[in-house]
């Protein structure tokens, strides 16, 4: 049989060991936790952040697709006032047209017109 004795200094020098251990495991705890609500604050912060952005997101594609429709219609009447200008210039070429068959050049005239 073997008997083991521990003294009691040794002992106290054990526990004593122990509890300061403990007491620095506890303060890296706390110190763990603190880092953690920090991270999460930071979390909750840039989750709002990107809430915020996505919200504008949204809005500018939905004022962007309103502008393509405005370009859209833009493009589309600018075609018809060109289509509109075209016709008038046309007319007002055959109207010029007509208005000079229908007078005849002030040059011509002087030749019906003789003066005795």
């Amino acid at each position: 049989m073997l008997f083991v004795v521990f003294s009691p200094g040794g002992r106290e020098r054990k526990m004593q060991h122990m509890e300061e251990r403990m007491k620095e495991i506890e303060l890296s705890l706390r110190n763990v936790k603190l880092l953690l609500k920090e991270k999460v604050a930071q979390l909750k912060d840039q989750l709002h952040k990107n809430g915020k952005a996505d919200v504008l997101i949204k809005d500018l594609y939905v004022e962007n697709a309103q502008l393509l429709k405005a370009l859209e219609i833009t493009e589309q009447r600018q075609k018809i006032a060109e289509k509109k200008n075209y016709l008038l210039e046309e007319k007002i070429s055959s109207l010029n047209k007509i208005v000079r068959d229908l007078n005849p050049s002030p040059l011509s005239s002087l030749s019906y017109y003789k003066c005795s």
